[in-house]
């Protein structure tokens, strides 16, 4: 176990970082799919009415998604992105002082937030010896007797791997005996909606009301322009984060409610084309990767991103060949300062994109 005790953050570098990378031209540090196009969805002009019952989430858009998760919608809090759902998500769970026990390598906002609200840091590691698999006795190790909440995503970010039903099931046991919750971060989840990996866990809520999970249209859906985001929990704290939302962002954009409701309601439809497009790059990003001597990585299970090491880990200088080139991946030092050596690639995008993109990582490891 490692512990943190930096000051307060006041921003996320690592989302800074993309920002001022966001107009690279082959950019392989996207980490979701290409924007869906919402008039697909067939919006009308109802759908932009500035009226509607909407204080804490209309009606409608809690029933799909508590009816495609198999929940209630009273276990259902909405919010603007996976982003705000995991802000608010935490702002419920913790006190400042509290001690929050965090995996590593982390997607870096997970820690940026309850560092922000005067929590204590400590990290569990996933091994790539261990495929990134999570290990619950590693996690039972890293516990103290003031930690509050444990925070992973699933599939995790950045390297794809799944936290599977049975590990989940002796996470919620540990969390129980040491009474604490669980945030899982599940925005990539949604790739194994209709897989036959571990196809009976639609959220890890299912399995215990120790578990927090948070979602969104973003990664899976390319709706980010959204903003459609959403929590499930036990009811009494989800009534919680409700009225503590009030704070933050009070209610969503009706509009954009019922824009989200549609593309639940066409979830089969949307998908279909990403999910094609998706397992057809993996195989094109893990063929490239097994010829490069100088590259390796283990195979995401699913999603759209994955973590490759470099060898003699030089990530700095290759992240400025790139960009010389104007070209783009995710310097490893963001997920944690034991993987700088390391460097994450996404491939949601359209394949030619991905395989110039490519093209153009393999000139620069040359």
């Amino acid at each position: 176990m490692t512990k943190s005790n930096p000051t307060r953050p006041l921003a996320s570098e690592y989302l800074e970082w993309a920002r001022a990378h966001g107009t690279v031209k082959y950019s392989l540090a996207i980490s979701g799919v290409p924007p869906f196009d919402v008039s697909l969805l067939s919006p009308s002009v109802d759908d932009f009415t500035m009226v509607a019952d909407n204080e804490y989430g209309w009606p409608p858009l809690l029933e799909r998604i508590a009816r495609r998760y198999g929940v209630k919608p009273e276990n259902v809090v909405l919010a603007h992105g996976t982003s705000m759902a995991n802000h608010l998500a935490c702002a419920a769970l913790v006190e400042p002082g509290d001690r929050v026990l965090i995996e590593t390598p982390v997607y870096d906002p997970l820690v940026a937030v309850p560092r922000y609200l005067g929590c204590e840091i400590d990290f569990f590691t996933r091994r790539s010896e261990y495929k990134y698999l999570l290990d619950v006795d590693n996690v039972a190790r890293s516990l103290t007797p003031r930690t509050r909440l444990v925070i992973l995503s699933n599939l995790h970010n950045p390297t794809g791997a799944l936290a599977g039903h049975a590990e989940l099931q002796s996470l919620a046991r540990l969390a129980e005996s040491h009474d604490f919750h669980v945030l899982v971060d599940e925005v990539y989840l949604e790739w194994l909606y209709r897989s036959s990996v571990d196809s009976a866990m639609k959220s890890a809520i299912n399995i215990s009301p120790r578990f927090v999970t948070t979602r969104s249209l973003t990664k899976v859906f390319g709706l980010a322009a959204l903003r459609a985001g959403w929590i499930l929990a036990d009811a009494e704290l989800a009534v919680r984060m409700r009225r503590l939302n009030g704070l933050f962002a009070s209610s969503m954009s009706h509009p954009a409610e019922r824009l989200a409701a549609r593309a639940l309601d066409n979830a089969e439809m949307v998908l279909e084309t990403q999910c094609r497009r998706l397992e057809r790059n993996r195989s094109i990003a893990s063929e490239f990767v097994a010829s490069q001597s100088k590259l390796s990585w283990v195979q995401p299970v699913a999603g759209t991103v994955g973590f490759v090491r470099l060898k003699g880990g030089d990530v700095d200088g290759l992240v400025q060949r790139l960009l010389a080139n104007d070209t783009l991946v995710t310097p490893g030092q963001f997920f944690g300062d034991e993987v700088a050596d390391h460097f994450r690639i996404g491939f949601g995008m359209e394949q030619a994109h991905l395989e110039e993109a490519l093209r153009r990582l393999g000139s620069a490891l040359a």
